[in-house]
């Protein structure tokens, strides 16, 4: 196999826990931790990879749609490019108690506010949170007990 190394000027500074959604050719990455500014900015950056004979070319953009956003869960919900973002934190210790879809397509990526489920306290209260994708549509979030039996 082949391999080889490419640097992005947009995506230099640094991000982590961020989204990564993928259709055909494109990458979009959104939201995300900045290590440099130690912050949530609203980003959403479209990566366009083209396989050329010989090395791929590479294209970076940077849209203005993105959120504020980290450490989400997102989970597909059908066999087309739909998907449901739930949680995750706006900044340092605030959780985002929102719920956004997702939708790709051949025009690019739509993302609209969708009504959240209820929260029970135990999630409304908890400074932290985690979970993961349990299949498509199905999202397993779960709370520290924080010395509770």
């Amino acid at each position: 196999g082949c391999s080889s190394l490419h640097m992005l000027p947009e995506l230099s500074l640094g991000q982590s826990f961020h989204l990564a959604l993928a259709r055909e050719d494109c990458v979009y990455f959104l939201g995300g931790h900045s290590l440099s500014s130690d912050s949530r900015p609203p980003r959403l950056f479209r990566l366009r990879v083209e396989l050329l004979q010989g090395s791929p070319l590479l294209s970076c953009e940077s849209l203005d749609t993105g959120m504020s956003i980290s450490s989400a869960i997102i989970t597909r919900t059908g066999p087309t490019h739909k998907y449901v973002i739930l949680g995750g934190y706006q900044f340092d210790s605030q959780k985002r108690l929102e719920c956004s879809t997702v939708t790709l397509d051949e025009k690019g990526i739509h993302i609209e506010h969708m009504e959240p489920p209820i929260w029970i306290a135990d999630i409304i209260h908890s400074r932290t949170w985690f979970g993961g994708s349990a299949g498509e549509g199905s999202i397993l979030l779960g709370v520290p007990t924080e010395g509770r039996p």
